[in-house]
């Protein structure tokens, strides 16, 4: 242009308007429930690339980008505080709506990058709400997004309703108008879309020249057309009620929780276990006349991957009780030691005593005076011991006798269980002691040098966390486990991943901790340490409250109830609920002779959560795993290597592909019908399509072709927002 003698603007017809230059016009902070910022959103008027407006994260020093640092809801402690209260809170699409309510005196949060954002792990600081509101844009979006805000605070259990601006857009619009909060009118309660998938030709992430039609089937031009896939079904499970633990305990594992970063699950599943050790076996309900006893031990099993941060859940839990049962063995030591010494002494005096009457030079009764005396030195008791650590099932059996037999497990490794299972052992393992355990029945042991003994009451308890591929397809690789009766006697959880942490994250107030600790320490000092065994009873309200529950837990058990596919472990269910509500009534008094309705109404509040996560771990350790559908993700994960030049594919190479390698989680080889029938699933989801074979000519002799299939574009060219 220069060598022409004209200027670049000559290109244009006319001059180049000269645009307004994006600015910073509001800035967001986000911050942890102590108030201390974690990110901050700025807003920014006009936005880039011809936008209206632009938001971008920044870390708290200025620094752009914070991908690393967790979401949180925004104004977090005022959501906290009137949460806690009681109160109403209001949940709009984005931070200019939420100062708009502030400024009303209202409280208002929203999530960080508008509709469609919304996570369920922001549900869970909004328990405790009397009311939540959810205000929805008057658009599409919008009122997707507010469908699905409120089905995820529904499902935590608050009372939640939508409501949108009578004038305007959104809030802001609304109040602009001259109009408040009484002139709100209910929202378009709109479905949101399952699983995020659309039924819409111009639903996110389709890509722009796919037309609506039916899977396999072909389009004008002759070519495949397909609709959306839906993803392969997930097991919803409920957020953990903590509320329903009580005060103190609740307020404990919110707090452990935000400190950890670990979940509710975990923790409230470590403390309920650690409540139990601390009772030490000492403690049975009696129901009603005609029923067992139940001995207050819990059988816990976490299933959460290698990053939920396991080990520091159980260690917060039983750090106070490990401690006082280790003052305790500091305590007696010495004349623990001395006693040692006097069964060394008298073990060398029997023996000179023995040969001394064996030549004649004494009599027999001298020896068995001497004899009598190494047995009650024997029987004296040894060091305390509370905790045992990753051990075998025959030493289990030793220690417990040693330690009147009691004893508890709290481990974040596979080691026992897998024992249990039998996988050290080609599948077979005499687990007659921890079924037992659990019940209290008698024992019978063998004691390393002390010949056959016999515990006339057991109690174990375990509270396992461990990864969920350790216990996938447990059910065809040793049936015998579920058989025996002892998977039925967890109680499970299966927490959803945690946000990434930060490394300033806050402590726990003392005052939280010290009434933690204080409580275990009193149950180790009066129950855990007392010889006598404490027996609760049922105030005449309670028991009324749990004969209801169990009259409809049998009624759902039956073919066709609501739990007859867990019907064996819903069997103890009423059981596990007694326990608890024990556990539950003893941390918070530990005096207490009688459970009363107000705490078998919190442990009978549990039951869902308990419910739904059993149904899933039961899934898990299927046959195939996952009811099922882990084959169906192992398969859509592995399709985009086994398809040749024509994006097809056929169920030989499929099936091939796992053979002589472990899949996910922990599954083998896998047959030609396994495999045949998670192709039919996907094909019913939009995933594949079986191409008909051709029609073999007379007479034709031979193997028959493996079936093929064609793929949906999306397993080899997925959209950037695929759901």
């Amino acid at each position: 242009m220069s060598a022409i003698g004209m200027a670049m603007a000559d290109l244009f017809d006319e001059p180049l308007q000269q645009q307004e230059r994006p600015q910073v016009v509001a800035e967001y902070p986000y911050c942890d429930r102590n108030g201390e910022v974690l990110k901050v959103v700025r807003r920014i008027e006009p936005g880039y690339n011809g936008e209206r407006k632009t938001f971008r994260q920044y870390k708290p020093d200025g620094t752009p980008g914070a991908k690393d640092i967790p979401n949180v809801p925004y104004r977090l402690p005022e959501v906290l505080a009137t949460a806690q209260s009681g109160g109403l809170l209001f949940i709009v699409e984005g931070e200019k709506d939420v100062e708009t309510l502030r400024t009303l005196g209202l409280t208002a949060t929203c999530n960080i990058g508008g509709a469609g954002k919304w996570a369920p792990s922001y549900t869970r600081f909004l328990e405790g709400a009397g009311e939540i509101v959810v205000i929805a844009d008057r658009d599409e979006p919008g009122r997707k997004h507010a469908a699905a805000v409120a089905k995820s605070v529904e499902q935590a259990g608050i009372p939640v309703r939508v409501m949108e601006p009578a004038q305007g857009k959104d809030v802001t619009d609304h109040v602009a108008a001259g109009l408040g909060y009484e002139d709100l009118v209910p929202g378009t309660r709109t479905a949101p879309i399952e699983n995020g998938s659309s039924n819409s030709s111009e639903g996110p992430g389709r890509p722009e020249d796919a037309s609506t039609g039916i899977s396999g089937t072909e389009n004008e031009g002759g070519g495949p057309r397909w609709e959306d896939p839906l993803p392969v079904p997930r097991n919803t499970l409920p957020a953990f009620p903590t509320d329903l633990l009580g005060e103190s305990l609740a307020a404990w594992v919110r707090a452990q929780g935000v400190s950890l970063n670990v979940s509710d699950d975990l923790l409230g599943l470590s403390a309920l276990g650690t409540i139990s050790a601390a009772l030490g076996g000492r403690v049975q309900v009696n129901v009603k006349p005609g029923w067992e006893a139940e001995n207050v031990c819990l059988y816990c099993l976490g299933l959460a991957d290698s990053s939920a941060r396991k080990t520091p859940a159980l260690d917060a839990a039983s750090a106070p009780m490990r401690a006082r049962v280790g003052q305790m063995r500091e305590d007696k030591l010495a004349l623990v030691e001395e006693n040692e010494q006097e069964i060394r002494i008298t073990e060398k005096e029997l023996a000179a005593v023995e040969q001394e009457v064996a030549r004649g030079k004494k009599d027999k009764d001298e020896a068995r005076a001497v004899l009598d005396r190494l047995r009650d030195l024997r029987e004296k008791p040894g060091l305390p011991k509370a905790f045992v650590g990753d051990v075998t099932l025959e030493a289990l059996g030793k220690v417990m006798g040693e330690n009147g037999g009691r004893m508890a497990l709290h481990e974040s490794e596979a080691g026992f269980f897998k024992a249990c299972a039998g996988l050290y052992g080609n599948g077979r393992a005499d687990i007659t002691l921890v079924l037992k355990a659990y019940s209290g029945t008698g024992h019978e042991i063998d004691r390393v040098g002390r010949g056959h003994s016999w515990m006339a009451r057991t109690a174990l308890t375990l509270t396992l966390i461990i990864q969920p591929g350790v216990v996938e397809h447990l059910e065809k690789d040793n049936p015998e486990f579920k058989s025996s009766g002892f998977l039925n006697r967890f109680v499970f959880a299966l927490p959803q991943p945690m946000p990434p942490g930060t490394f300033d994250t806050p402590g726990v107030a003392p005052d939280i901790t010290t009434a933690y600790d204080t409580r275990i320490e009193r149950l180790v000092d009066t129950i855990w340490a007392s010889e006598n065994v404490r027996t609760l009873t049922l105030t005449e309200t309670a028991r009324k409250v749990f004969a209801e529950f169990y009259n409809e837990t049998e009624k759902a058990k039956v073919d066709g109830g609501r739990l007859h596919d867990i019907s064996e472990w819903a069997g103890k269910l009423s059981g596990q609920i007694v326990r608890i509500a024990a556990c539950l009534a003893l941390y918070e008094n530990h005096a207490v002779s009688e459970i009363d309705d107000t705490v078998m109404t919190r442990a009978i509040g549990l039951a869902p959560y308990l419910q739904a996560h059993a149904r899933a771990a039961f899934a898990l350790m299927s046959r195939d795993g996952d009811g099922g559908r882990k084959l169906l993700r192992d398969i859509l994960d592995r399709l985009p290597q086994l398809l040749d030049d024509e994006q097809t594919v056929t169920l030989r190479k499929i099936r091939e592909s796992f053979k002589g390698r472990r899949a996910t989680g922990g599954l083998g080889a896998v047959d030609a019908e396994a495999v045949k029938d998670a192709l039919d699933e996907l094909e019913e989801l939009g995933w594949v399509a079986e191409i008909p074979a051709p029609p073999r000519k007379p007479g034709q002799r031979g193997q028959k072709p493996s079936p093929k299939y064609d793929v949906h574009p999306w397993v080899y060219d997925p959209p950037k927002e695929a759901p």
